[in-house]
């Protein structure tokens, strides 16, 4: 089957890449394949706080957009992307109904209100376009994500909404193309890795639900695998001054707990036991990982 050799290709070749600067900048890995059902879990509730990383307004106020604010704004644009859907898948399994629900309302309005903010500087023929064909993706995911959750939906969304992660990252390397600084370019890694964070536990809720098993379990891999390699990046820059380094730090006390219960299991029934301790996870790695770009941005240009 086409899709079939496509994944394994893609693995392969990812795999072979591991620990590279090309691995780091490749193309996202995108797969898609339908999978079957299992009974949805029963409804909970965290046992710890949502993430304080996304409880308040816009990161960037309007007057003082430039490139690098831009793309911080376009890490969460990916990152949101990412959030949204977990949450949607949550709320359909009951796994912390309420939380979820919480999480996805909030996710749409953060994304419409930067999506509004970037609208607002669109310096380059190129940004401009990418910004229309992200809103038009947008629209698309958005109408899925209001309606009531269900295993069809989430079949369909799943499309719609890598449709979207590619129209976000293609607006975030517009972005990055005006000026080409090096500053923007660590900018926007981080905004990928924040990205990453949700992205791997979207798939795992995929996978608890029974739905695209195997593709998401590739896609949990290669995103392990890609945040791992940009945490290391983002480390050994030159850009890194002692502050950001010490943030990286707290980043992987948080990463290693949670990049180890995304793998313990791989049947639905014991992936749902842990859904709640994943998602709570999720939402603490989010925060130490936009503590690590807020930190970096406050520091400035080294001189």
């Amino acid at each position: 089957m086409e899709f079939t050799q496509k994944i394994r290709t893609r693995t392969i070749g990812a795999f072979l890449l591991l620990g590279s600067a090309a691995f780091v900048s490749a193309p996202f890995m995108i797969g898609r394949h339908p999978g079957e059902t299992v009974p949805p879990a029963a409804g909970q509730a965290f046992a710890a706080p949502l993430s304080s990383a996304h409880a308040g307004a816009s990161p960037v106020e309007t007057a003082r957009l430039d490139t690098v604010s831009a793309l911080n704004l376009m890490g969460h644009q990916r990152m949101l992307s990412q959030r949204m859907v977990k949450a949607y898948l949550m709320l359909g399994q009951g796994v912390a109904a309420d939380d979820a629900r919480t999480i996805l309302q909030g996710s749409i309005n953060e994304l419409e209100s930067d999506l509004a903010t970037l609208k607002t500087f669109q310096p380059t023929p190129a940004v401009q376009s990418a910004l229309a064909k992200l809103e038009d993706a947008w629209a698309n995911c958005r109408a899925l994500l209001v309606a009531v959750p269900s295993k069809a939906g989430a079949i369909e969304l799943y499309d719609a909404n890598e449709a979207m992660l590619d129209a976000a990252h293609s607006a975030a390397l517009a972005y990055e193309g005006v000026t080409l600084a090096p500053r923007d370019h660590l900018v926007n890694i981080m905004g990928h890795q924040h990205m990453l964070s949700q992205r791997m536990a979207k798939f795992y809720f995929y996978r608890a639900w029974g739905v695209y098993d195997d593709p998401a379990y590739v896609e949990m891999h290669l995103s392990r695998a890609r945040f791992t390699a940009e945490l290391n990046q983002i480390e050994s820059s030159p850009l890194a001054s002692a502050e950001t380094k010490a943030s990286v730090a707290r980043l992987r006390r948080e990463w290693e707990p949670y990049q180890q219960i995304l793998f313990a299991n791989r049947e639905p029934v014991k992936m749902r036991t842990d859904a709640i301790r994943v998602a709570e996870l999720s939402e603490r790695v989010s925060t130490a990982t936009e503590e690590l770009v807020v930190q970096f941005m406050a520091q400035g240009t080294p001189g």
